[in-house]
């Protein structure tokens, strides 16, 4: 088999584990590593404290404002190859430059069994739903995690996100897709999530992989938590529109993100690597005013934590 069953974990400075904490399993995209994710992501940067000095942004010890992380446990599973590939990284590669997380492998992808796409995890019916469940599992009992678990992925790991709301709804309780919707296909003929989960989904406008599929993904998720039929708007910017449904079950939302002229690229995040420069394509360029993914889903399912515990609220706009 070409999967290793396997995930990164991050465990944020200065928390205690033993008092329980959120969790956020997270999928990367076809032919990519958790690696390459995070990096995209910024996942593991996001999670810790920054401190930032705006006249001198590299001096240690000197800051003009905090930004808390989020303080998360995170996990970053592996996805499937045809071939053995540990680290979803190109055969060729050292293990410094895998874990570098520059590197995609487009001739032995990693893939999310997500239903209808994509790659071996699909073809081979790679059971990742249970994949997921025993990291989640893990999570409880060997690092206490409690019971706010959360789902997120980009592009083929979107579509998994997607996957789990539905078939996994009693752990999870919320997804944030990006850029994939539901992918019905193979094993995964339906999507019937046993309760109400809340869903931040965002897509961009030029990105055939999201943009086809988001009005009945959206419909599907609002009729599983009782929304009604209208919405109304939760952040705008020049280019990025989010709109939420009204009416749904107690303490769940469902919201959706689109994003002018983004392409299938994370909102607000260039690639790990890109070395071109405007007007490039490859460059990755994308304006201000593309709402920060990884940040905005974050907050989001932030005021989802139980009160239990207290947790960091982000000092700027949830879309910053």
């Amino acid at each position: 088999a070409g999967s290793s069953a396997a995930f990164l974990l991050d465990v944020p400075a200065g928390v205690d584990v033993g008092a329980g904490l959120p969790a956020l399993i997270s999928m990367h995209g076809y032919s990519a590593s958790p690696y390459y994710y995070s990096l995209l992501t910024g996942t593991a940067r996001y999670n810790e404290d920054q401190h930032y000095d705006e006249r001198h942004p590299t001096a240690a010890g000197s800051f003009e404002y905090l930004q808390r992380g989020y303080k998360w446990l995170v996990a970053l599973p592996f996805g499937t190859a045809e071939k053995p590939s540990p680290h979803c990284c190109p055969a060729n590669a050292s293990d410094a430059a895998c874990r570098g997380g520059t590197l995609l492998d487009q001739s032995n992808p990693c893939s999310w069994n997500a239903g209808g796409c994509c790659g071996t995890a699909p073809d081979r019916r790679v059971d990742d739903v249970g994949f997921v469940r025993a990291i989640a599992s893990w999570l409880k009992s060997a690092m206490c995690a409690d019971d706010d678990l959360f789902a997120m992925g980009f592009s083929n790991g979107a579509m998994m996100a997607n996957r789990l709301g539905c078939d996994a709804a009693d752990l999870f309780r919320g997804i944030a897709p990006v850029e994939g919707g539901i992918e019905l296909g193979g094993g995964f003929a339906e999507c019937r999530p046993s309760r109400a989960v809340s869903v931040v989904q965002i897509c961009g406008a030029a990105d055939g992989v999201c943009n086809t599929t988001i009005g009945p993904t959206m419909a599907t998720w609002a009729a599983a938590a009782g929304c009604a039929l209208s919405t109304t708007p939760t952040y705008e910017s020049a280019t990025s529109h989010c709109r939420r449904y009204v009416g749904c079950a107690a303490g769940a939302f469902v919201e959706w993100c689109m994003v002018d002229g983004l392409a299938h690229e994370f909102s607000g995040h260039l690639r790990p690597g890109s070395t071109a420069r405007p007007p490039e394509k490859d460059f990755g360029y994308q304006p201000a005013t593309n709402i920060d993914g990884f940040r905005y889903v974050m907050n989001r399912f932030s005021t989802l934590l139980k009160p239990k515990r207290p947790h960091s609220e982000d000092p700027h706009e949830a879309a910053i």
